[in-house]
């Protein structure tokens, strides 16, 4: 599809075989299966984004972008986690480690020489360790972009997420079925992580940080506001864009989506969830990655500067919090100045609506491309 084409069928775009690709890749533990979308420029020399998107980790989660990515002339790739789409699913106590084996070695078949990240939400505990990761690190050179970074209930306080740790862990084993009623049959917000949640544990009305309408309400006074911009100022009508985020919804829970189990048990550090690799200590793990990148700059690519590090927070966050934001925030503001960062709270956005912003993208676009 072009992107001047404003003539498009959602449902020619969202079949286009650019989103449903397989390959099985070696891994220590045996052959892994993984299925991945190439979004955006169909250039093989254009800059390549690698997405890691939350709790929900499918690729259909990238296709929206797709019209914003080709403008931009940069490819967008997203592979569905294990347990998502095609992808095969790996123990929880793997998944963690298998991901950063298997990443490098998908961008090799894929002649990619390296990436630019961008995650949201649970992605985030994936990210710091490929950053940890030489063998990943060596294939991220562009820098990263955080939205709306996941972070423990430990450390954001968020009641309800507190309340969630308490819940056995073997009814993480129906997790997966029940957002597909609440998300499907509502407002259809690409959620990747919490919409669902809200959705199950908040009461319509229930008033966060302050805000007297319900998150629903919010959630499509967003969207409607989003699908205008992007109208405006690419040609894609808003009909059809939200054609295409339904129809993003229904395909993505009409495949496999048993990983979400897995990712919730994660986030809630549960069971073999609990071992977040070299994330496990936030701050510690961004001070070690910033004193790395401090000594690279000076002795093994003083040509390269510093690595280059944004965060997009939603303006009200019901999973992470404004205590949970600042102290990802503090994580990066007091491990000194080896890398370059910087942080923005996006008005009017939330935990899952910062991810589809178009100005977000936008800004990503031009930050890492």
């Amino acid at each position: 599809m072009s992107a001047s084409n404003t003539q498009y069928s959602p449902s020619d775009l969202i079949s286009d075989a650019r989103f449903h690709r397989r390959v099985t890749l070696p891994t220590p533990h045996g052959p892994q299966t993984l299925t991945y979308a190439c979004v955006g420029s169909n250039d093989p020399t254009a800059s390549t984004l690698l997405f890691l998107p939350g709790m929900f980790a499918s690729r259909y989660l990238g296709i929206p972008q797709h019209v914003l990515a080709e403008r931009a002339g940069v490819r967008l790739l997203i592979v569905d986690r294990f347990g998502m789409g095609g992808s095969a699913d790996v123990p929880l106590a793997r998944r963690i480690s298998t991901w950063c084996e298997i990443v490098p070695r998908l961008l090799a078949q894929l002649r990619i020489e390296y990436v630019g990240l961008v995650v949201h939400s649970a992605g985030t505990i994936y990210a710091l360790n490929m950053l940890m990761r030489e063998e990943c690190k060596r294939v991220v050179r562009g820098g990263v972009v955080f939205l709306a970074p996941w972070v423990s209930p430990t450390h954001s306080h968020v009641t309800s997420m507190q309340l969630a740790q308490y819940i056995p862990a073997p009814a993480f084993k129906l997790w997966h079925h029940i957002p597909r009623f609440f998300i499907t049959q509502a407002t259809p917000v690409l959620a990747s992580s919490g919409a669902a949640v809200r959705k199950i544990s908040a009461p319509s009305g229930t008033i966060f940080n302050g805000r007297s309408q319900s998150q629903e309400e919010e959630d499509r006074t967003f969207l409607e506001a989003n699908y205008r911009r992007v109208e405006r100022e690419y040609g894609i009508p808003v009909t059809d864009q939200a054609e295409l985020a339904r129809l993003a919804v229904n395909y993505m829970f009409a495949e496999n989506t048993v990983g979400a189990n897995s990712e919730a048990l994660q986030c809630l550090r549960k069971g073999d969830g609990g071992d977040w690799g070299v994330a496990g200590d936030y701050g510690v793990c961004v001070r070690g990655f910033v004193e790395r990148e401090r000594e690279g700059e000076r002795n093994e690519r003083p040509e390269q500067g510093k690595f280059r590090v944004r965060v997009y927070y939603g303006a009200t966050d019901a999973l992470v919090g404004r205590k949970g934001q600042e102290y990802f925030e503090s994580c990066w503001r007091d491990a000194g100045e080896g890398v370059d960062f910087g942080s923005k709270w996006v008005e009017g956005t939330d935990h899952d609506t910062v991810s589809q912003a178009a100005e977000v993208w936008e800004g990503i676009f031009g930050f890492l491309r």
